[in-house]
């Protein structure tokens, strides 16, 4: 995904050609809503693109999601993919919220095979306009980094689909084997209560999962895959909510840490597979992948669904809180 603090966009095609990068895959029946500050894009949604039979609902949600995007940018283009009946509509709602929510709406554009048609009354493409994304100065930008969209949001789904036959059976082994090392390591040492009434883990497991942590990253930093055993010890430690935290706040939304908590999420058992999600969840939302994002979210919430950290960025990628601001407020450092 093309990082969107780095792309700058300066043509229709750049804007047709950037969605697809920005949103991780080329979408299907959404309207994308690409946010800017000046020609520079802060972030991009997808939304599910509405039937006209439905649009009466959706007044007072385009209403809170202009409000929401008001916040973060003066201005915005919106790229629609589906039929022309119901791009249009959708595009007028989210227009008139947008507008009345003062953001600029430079144009809306309904993107499908091969071309692009301009929404608001533009002559010159009227019939529409063809364009090469392959050619566009943005896709030589992501080719340049190794980068390239997926074809469909099944596509980012599938990523993180768990492990099976062979590999899963090892991997239930290992994780086994995990477990039962932890149980060792919490008979060794006491178990204190915190102010709240919650256990903390001792010492030492603390300091054995940190470090588990901190050699996940570099070796994902090395572009080396973990053992199926260091992915049994790690998702287990990862248990310990002192141990999920400094992996937390530890994240950077690096291409590395996400390729790590990918494969940690697919290869992790069910009862040990919400804490790498969320950890993917993060590292995803810091890099401005909201799609990658909530897909991750579901995960940890399909393996726990009372687990809280899902929930909190759950809420907080409804509410369009920046990656900025959730570093700031999970980190305690400067936005």
């Amino acid at each position: 995904m093309v990082t969107p603090d780095k792309l700058t966009l300066t043509t229709r095609d750049d804007r047709v050609a950037a969605v697809p990068y920005l949103v991780g895959f080329t979408p299907t029946n959404s309207l994308v809503v690409v946010v800017l500050d000046g020609r520079q894009v802060r972030f991009a949604a997808r939304l599910d693109l509405p039937h006209p039979s439905d649009l009466a609902d959706l007044a007072v949600p385009a209403a809170q999601n202009a409000a929401m995007i008001a916040r973060h940018g003066s201005a915005a283009f919106l790229v629609g993919y589906g039929p022309a009946d119901r791009v249009a509509p959708a595009a007028t709602l989210l227009t008139t919220a947008l507008t009345t929510a003062g953001v600029d709406v430079l144009e809306a554009l309904r993107v499908g095979d091969g071309r692009y048609w301009c929404l608001c009354g533009d002559a010159g493409c009227a019939d529409g306009v063809a364009y090469d994304p392959a050619g566009s100065r943005i896709a030589a930008e992501a080719v340049y980094r190794g980068l390239a969209p997926l074809p469909d949001r099944g596509a980012l789904e599938r990523l993180i689909t768990p492990v099976s036959g062979p590999e899963r059976v090892r991997m239930r082994t290992a994780t086994y084997t995990a477990l039962s090392r932890m149980a060792v390591m919490l008979a060794e040492g006491a178990v204190s209560t915190a102010s709240g009434g919650q256990p903390v883990a001792p010492e030492h497991m603390v300091r054995a999962g940190i470090a588990a942590v901190q050699q996940a990253y570099e070796s994902a930093a090395r572009d080396e895959p973990l053992s199926d055993d260091e992915v049994g010890w790690l998702t287990a430690v990862l248990m310990v909510p002192e141990i999920r935290d400094h992996a937390w706040i530890t994240c950077d939304g690096s291409d590395a840490q996400r390729r790590l908590w990918i494969d940690v999420t697919r290869r992790a058992m069910p009862a040990t597979s919400a804490a790498p999600a969320c950890l993917l969840a993060i590292t995803a939302y810091l890099a401005g992948g909201g799609a990658m994002a909530n897909i991750a979210v579901h995960r940890a919430l399909y393996a726990d669904p009372d687990y809280h950290l899902a929930h909190l960025l759950g809420h907080a990628l409804r509410s369009g809180v920046s990656p900025q601001q959730w570093r700031a407020a999970t980190t305690g450092t400067a936005e």
